[in-house]
C-alpha cells in the first residue's frame, strides 16, 4: 500500500478535533435542555398584575362607577 503517513496523522487529528467538539456541542445542548426543562415560568405570575398605577387608578373609577350604577 502506498500510504503518506503525515496525511493519516493530519486527517486523524482533524478527526479528534472535530469529535470533541461535536461532544462539547452535544452536552452544552443537553444542558440548555435541562436548564430549560427544570427553571420556571415567571411570566405566568405577571399575567394578571397591573404594574402601571395610572391604570389601576382607572380601573378603579371604573369598579366604583359601576357599583353606583347597580346600586341603582
Amino acid at each position: 500500500m502506498d500510504c503518506n503517513c503525515k496525511e493519516c496523522k493530519r486527517c486523524s487529528v482533524i478527526g479528534v478535533i472535530l469529535a470533541i467538539i461535536g461532544i462539547v456541542v452535544v452536552i452544552a445542548g443537553i444542558a440548555y435542555a435541562v436548564y430549560r426543562f427544570c427553571t420556571p415560568e415567571y411570566m405566568e405570575d405577571f399575567d394578571d398584575l397591573d404594574l402601571d398605577p395610572e391604570e389601576e387608578a382607572l380601573d378603579e373609577e371604573k369598579d366604583e362607577e359601576e357599583d353606583i350604577f347597580e346600586e341603582k
